[in-house]
């Protein structure tokens, strides 16, 4: 049953972890102002994608729009706080 219900999460928990690493490693190889600027970007795409999926699409495909681009917000943030951190 677990396994049942993890399998629709896969690719969005996915999403995240790809977003996550990417921002890291972005964040180990530019300057700082360069990483912030990005995921200040990304983030700015997602909070209109969560606009758009709220009211455009709707219904349960708009959910799962939604889902999604929460979780590459997430990672986006997430990979760029902990790459920030460790290069000091």
């Amino acid at each position: 049953m677990n396994a049942l219900m993890l399998e629709g999460w896969t690719p969005i928990l996915l999403c995240g972890i790809v977003f996550a690493i990417g921002m890291y490693i972005t964040s180990r190889k530019v300057s700082k102002k360069v990483v912030l600027l990005t995921a200040t970007v990304l983030s700015l795409i997602s909070v209109g994608l969560i606009i758009f999926s709220k009211d455009v699409v709707g219904g349960w495909d708009g959910i799962f729009l939604a889902y999604f681009t929460i979780t590459c917000f997430a990672g986006v943030w997430i990979g760029t706080f902990v790459g920030t951190l460790s290069k000091r």
